[in-house]
């Protein structure tokens, strides 16, 4: 079998690096349409990624909300709450890969939810190692993109 062209070889490698390092970013958002300047977050001790939290809160404090941690589902005094999951996978080092966040009313009615996913685990996607601040802050900024200012 005679051997292939110089260029032919490089391509091939070329096709299998961009296949390794391929990846894809899922974001899915329903945004927050309902006017507030205050929001709870019920703390989901099962969450890992240690700068998740903080990352969800300056999210929110630029889009003038103030956020008020809660232990237990809110007891009425939160006109609405915001309740999450994120997860971590590893690939040399762990890296957010999944966050889901939900806001709802007193009541408990959906009123704006956000998901983001990395998928695949190429060795040479970059993309996965960034900051949760990084990967987090465009989700946020579409969740709350909508909501109408609560000033007066």
């Amino acid at each position: 079998m005679p051997a292939l062209p110089l260029y032919r070889t490089r391509l091939l490698v070329l096709l299998a690096l961009i296949g390794l390092s391929s990846a894809c970013t899922v974001i899915r958002v329903e945004p927050l349409k309902t006017p507030s300047d205050s929001m709870c977050i019920q703390e989901n001790p099962a969450v890992q990624v240690d700068d998740f939290l903080g990352v969800v809160e300056r999210g929110f404090a630029r889009h003038g909300i103030s956020t008020r941690r809660i232990q237990q589902p809110a007891d009425g005094s939160c006109p609405m709450v915001l309740t999450y999951t994120a997860r971590r996978s590893w690939s040399v080092v762990t890296y957010l890969s999944l966050a889901e966040l939900t806001i709802r009313d007193q009541r408990g009615q959906m009123l704006a939810s956000a998901y983001y996913r990395f998928r695949g685990r190429g060795m040479l996607a970059v993309k996965k190692y960034q900051s949760t601040e990084t990967k987090m802050t465009p989700v946020i900024d579409q969740l709350l993109a909508e909501v109408p200012s609560a000033a007066p």
